[in-house]
């Protein structure tokens, strides 16, 4: 593509006039330069990227200003960088008005959701008190230490037992349908057998092999149609 073609038929003037079309005081009278790099802290480079990490750099400044000669310890080092972050009433750029640490929130704290947590703690063994068990207020205690239930735990089971003995006569049912549903096809087969046999029984040759005939003829034409299909 000819950029210089198609930005003269836009209305550009050419080269060394910007894109307004009667004035070169409004934009750029030269193509957009592109940044180059050369700081060297791209991929693959051997610099050292320590001197970049002030809060490590502070913390050695101040250690390497600590004096050990006179038997205790004394810091030698006056402004150094560490004191500088540390220092109060001085505007820098990590306090002050503006400096980053105003930007930190203190939060609050956050309170437990048990009021009073040695209530809930179980009574150690050898404290002589027993811890008490926890009831239901419309619950009882009988003499041999169960529960008593209560009245909707009482309906309850009872309708769990309800649905649990119309579930088994249900299943029974469905059973005795099936067994019957079983003796009324062996029946009918029974049935249907003893016809034949008295048919073969009163049938003369000629009718026998009639019969013969158009059973095979019946056999043959529903094979030709289910291949038609």
């Amino acid at each position: 593509m000819n950029a210089h073609a198609l930005l003269t038929a836009q209305g550009w003037r050419g080269a060394g006039h910007s894109l307004h079309p009667t004035s070169d005081s409004n934009g750029l009278t030269h193509h957009i330069l592109i940044k180059r790099n050369q700081d060297g802290a791209g991929l693959g480079s051997k610099k050292d990227h320590k001197q970049e990490a002030w809060w490590l750099n502070a913390f050695d400044q101040a250690l390497k200003g600590i004096d050990m000669k006179s038997g205790t310890m004394k810091q030698t080092l006056k402004g150094g960088a560490l004191e500088k972050i540390t220092a109060r009433n001085v505007a820098t750029k990590y306090t002050g008005a503006r400096g980053l640490y105003t930007s930190f929130v203190r939060g609050g704290i956050m309170e437990g959701s048990v009021n009073d947590p040695a209530a809930s703690l179980p009574t150690p063994p050898d404290s002589g008190a027993g811890t008490p068990l926890p009831t239901e207020p419309d619950s009882k205690i009988k003499k041999d230490g169960k529960r008593e239930e209560t009245k909707e735990e009482r309906k309850a089971r009872r309708e769990a037992k309800r649905l649990k003995k119309a579930e088994k006569e249900a299943l029974r049912e469905a059973q005795r349908r099936a067994a019957e549903k079983v003796e009324k096809k062996k029946a009918k087969k029974a049935e249907r057998q003893a016809a034949k046999e008295k048919l073969k029984a009163g049938e003369t040759k000629e009718e026998r092999r009639a019969r013969r005939d158009a059973r095979r003829k019946r056999k043959e034409e529903k094979r030709r149609m289910s291949a038609v299909k």
